[in-house]
C-alpha cells in the first residue's frame, strides 16, 4: 500500500488576501502551459491568487525567481 502526504494546512482557512505573482522582468503570472507558469507584460492578463499553496507550487515548478505583490482592496 502506497502512503502519501498532502499539505492541507490552508484548505480550511477562510479567504486570504489576494495577490499577483510576478517574475524579475516585472511580468505577471497569467496561467499554466504544459505545467509551467506563463507570464505576461499586460496587467489585464494577470491572474490573482489567494492560497499560499498556489504560490508554493508555482515556486516549485518555475524556472525563474518569482515573488508576490498583494492587491490592495
Amino acid at each position: 500500500m502506497k502512503k502519501f502526504w498532502a499539505d492541507l494546512s490552508d484548505v480550511f482557512i477562510e479567504r486570504e488576501r489576494a495577490y499577483l505573482v510576478c517574475n524579475d522582468p516585472a511580468q505577471f503570472f497569467s496561467g499554466l502551459r504544459g505545467g509551467k507558469p506563463v507570464f505576461s507584460e499586460s496587467y489585464d492578463d494577470a491572474r490573482p491568487l489567494q492560497r499560499e499553496s498556489q504560490f508554493r507550487n508555482l515556486v516549485r515548478v518555475s524556472d525563474v525567481p518569482i515573488f508576490k505583490e498583494y492587491i490592495e482592496n
